[in-house]
Parts: C-alpha cells; sequence; structure tokens
C-alpha cells in the first residue's frame, strides 16, 4: 500500500521540487547589504533603499530626530550610519517592524518579504582601492561604495608602496609606532609590515606621511568607519603615483610657451623689416 501511494505522489513532488522557486529567483530586486567587523553575521541595507524597494512609508520625526519605518519606530540603538549620513537598518529589525527574513542555506543571503514584494540582500565581498595619485581611498562590499575619502600617503624618500595585499592581521584600536617615537596611530589596520591606515588629526591632500595611509579623525571620522567596517584578509589595492613631477614639467611647458611665442614675434619681425629694407633698396637704384 506504501509503495503505491509512493508511486503515485512521486510525479506530484517532483514537479513541486523542479517547480519550488530559488531563494534569489524569488526576489524583484537583489541589494549588497553592509556587514561590520565586530558583529560579521548582522547585515545591513540603506533605510531609505529598503523602503522603495518594499513599498514602506518612511516617517522622519524632526523634533525627536526618530524614525519609523512601515508605521513602527526604528530603535535608533540598532542603526549605523555611513560617512556621507546614510542610515543603515539591520534585517533583524526589519523583520521586528513587519518583514519576514529567510535565510539561503548557506547563510550568505536573506530575502525580505512583504505583502508580495520581495528583495535579496546578500553577503557581498569586501575590498578596498588606495589611489595614491589622487589621494583617495575607496572601499566597496560587493558594487556598493561604502567609503570615499581623501588620505594622505608616504612622502618623497618614504613613499607607501603600491601593489596588492590584505587587511592584517595587526588590526588594533590604538597602535604605537616602533620607529617614530612611539606615535599614536589610533584605528590601525595593517597593510604589509610597516604599512598601516590609521587615523591622524591632520590630513592634507598629498603625501605627508613616513609611508602610512592616513585617513581623518576629523567630521564623521572615516578612519574609526573604516576600522569598525573591515576584516582581516580583506584585500587591498595600492595604485597610482603622486604626481608632483608631472605637474612640474606641465608648468614649466606652460611657462615656456610665452617665451618661444616671443621669440617668433621677434624672428618674423626681423624678416619682414629685413624684407622692406631690401625691397626700399633695390626702388632707389633703379632711381
Amino acid at each position: 500500500m506504501l509503495d503505491a501511494l509512493a508511486a503515485r505522489l512521486g510525479p506530484v513532488l517532483l514537479a513541486l521540487t523542479i517547480s519550488a522557486p530559488r531563494l534569489g529567483a524569488a526576489a524583484s530586486e537583489t541589494l549588497d547589504g553592509i556587514s561590520f567587523a565586530e558583529d560579521p553575521h548582522m547585515l545591513f541595507v540603506p533605510v531609505e533603499e529598503i523602503a522603495s524597494a518594499l513599498g514602506w512609508e518612511m516617517q522622519l520625526d524632526q523634533a525627536s530626530e526618530q524614525i519609523s519605518l512601515n508605521g513602527h519606530l526604528l530603535d535608533a540603538a540598532y542603526l549605523r550610519k555611513l560617512t556621507n549620513g546614510t542610515l543603515l537598518v539591520p534585517l533583524d529589525e526589519l523583520q521586528r517592524v513587519g518583514a519576514t527574513i529567510t535565510w539561503s542555506d548557506d547563510g550568505m543571503q536573506a530575502l525580505v518579504t512583504s505583502d508580495h514584494k520581495k528583495v535579496a540582500i546578500q553577503f557581498a565581498n569586501k575590498r578596498v582601492e588606495v589611489d595614491l595619485a589622487n589621494q583617495s581611498l575607496r572601499a566597496y562590499q560587493g558594487a556598493r561604495l561604502v567609503l570615499e575619502s581623501s588620505i594622505s600617503t608616504g612622502r618623497e624618500g618614504k613613499k607607501t608602496p603600491s601593489g596588492e595585499f590584505k587587511a592584517g592581521p595587526v588590526k588594533l584600536p590604538m597602535h604605537r609606532s616602533r620607529l617614530y617615537h612611539n606615535a599614536p596611530m589610533p584605528w590601525s589596520v595593517q597593510v604589509h609590515e610597516n604599512i598601516f591606515i590609521h587615523g591622524f588629526r591632520k590630513v592634507p591632500r598629498h603625501p605627508s606621511s613616513h609611508g602610512c595611509i592616513r585617513l581623518p579623525l576629523a567630521g564623521a571620522n572615516p578612519a574609526k568607519w573604516f576600522y569598525d567596517w573591515i576584516d582581516i584578509g580583506t584585500p587591498i589595492g595600492i595604485k597610482g603615483h603622486w604626481p608632483a613631477a608631472t605637474v612640474r614639467v606641465e608648468r614649466s611647458a606652460l611657462l615656456a610657451r610665452p617665451f618661444i611665442q616671443k621669440v617668433v614675434i621677434v624672428i618674423v619681425t626681423m624678416i619682414a623689416c629685413a624684407t622692406i629694407i631690401f625691397f626700399v633698396s633695390r626702388a632707389r637704384g633703379k632711381a
């Protein structure tokens, strides 16, 4: 009897298995989430993005600065911000205010559902790009730019090395230089040997360090935000060359142009005068 039942149900179960949608395929869109090193299993997403994707209403109380989503107040204790002010909400908080969260088997993607709208939020790989020519640092999680900041790298004679590196193994909220008088290096992330990315009080838009990559402590404190975000082992690519020498050559060339123009004008004038004198003298001789 059981064999007969199994034979009857077999095709039905097979059809259900084939027709069952995968987690990613069921979503109307996929967003790259944002995670932080202190709790790498907690995934965040920009509040405005998820509100728009789910069709939820978002309101801000100007007096209390409290934010409500889908008619519920968000718990400010769990919210984070990017350095540009973008507000981030964790998926657990979305579940509290009305969303259904379903995780993939490998735990790398969550399907956020509300009514008939579904959005996939994924754990994407992190990477950092350091541009020596423009003295800038960009941090990405997947395709999402999570941080862009000015930096100051190694000056002449102490240049920051270019190449492909990985963060760590040293990562400390306060590290001190063993080479330069025990100088404080807050929010330090090792890049290569004695080269660190760390916070500094003054960060001009030109090379001024002993080789490290300085991030500002001022304003939204990109140095601390970067430290909180980056994981040990995150790829860090350093490329380019500080263009000071190129700029000097260009300026020299620009300064040389007026001089060349003056020389050409003088030569042309002399040729013109000589031609006039020649014809005047020839006319007088005929006369």
